[in-house]
């Protein structure tokens, strides 16, 4: 199999939530914050092809389906797609990947799924030839977010997958997905 690092869009968000219950002072050595005490996050997908041609994407990234007011709120920069762009210069396109894997359904990790945002359009579901692999657990939280999450999922999303048809459930306990080309392990969190 071959694996590539597929960079998608960027995103800022504030360091104090993403580091935790740890201070500043500690943090901020490595990273640098904006005036909003903002830090830079990279969304990076796993492309994988097999050696009999299946192409596989672990992840998307958070795209760039969010309309001006909310890209700026999330420090999204881009307004280009760049997994898309970035799947082009690996010589493919979102049509030629046949499988779509997400560890669960907030919005920086499946935004890359849509669209990018165009005034008075509606966000479309990409990859037309791929199937959406996503654990039942975590499909039934993106289905009944808790109040603390609510905001992390995007409210078209899911009736999308589920108009696609060609959504798949993987149970916490089954563990081969790909016809048994690879193993995954359900967590909560992140």
């Amino acid at each position: 199999m071959k694996l590539a690092a597929i960079e998608g869009n960027t995103q800022r968000l504030d360091g104090g939530a993403m580091f935790g219950n740890a201070p500043r002072a500690v943090w901020s050595k490595w990273v640098e914050v904006d005036e909003q005490n903002r830090i830079s996050l990279a969304a990076r997908a796993l492309l994988v092809g097999f050696d009999d041609g299946l192409k596989v994407l672990f992840e998307t990234g958070i795209g760039a389906f969010f309309p001006p007011k909310l890209r700026a709120r999330f420090g999204v920069n881009e307004t280009e797609h760049l997994l898309l762009k970035n799947l082009g210069e690996q010589g493919l396109s979102h049509e030629d990947i046949d499988c779509v894997v997400l560890s669960h359904l907030h919005f920086d990790h499946a935004g890359g799924l849509l669209t990018p945002w165009q005034e008075g359009e509606e966000s479309q579901l990409l990859f037309p030839n791929a199937r959406y692999i996503v654990s039942t657990e975590h499909w039934q939280r993106a289905l009944q977010p808790h109040p603390r999450d609510r905001a992390s999922f995007i409210d078209t999303l899911s009736k999308l997958l589920i108009d696609s048809q060609r959504l798949e459930l993987v149970d916490s306990d089954q563990q081969s997905i790909l016809d048994g080309r690879a193993r995954v392990h359900f967590s909560n969190g992140h």
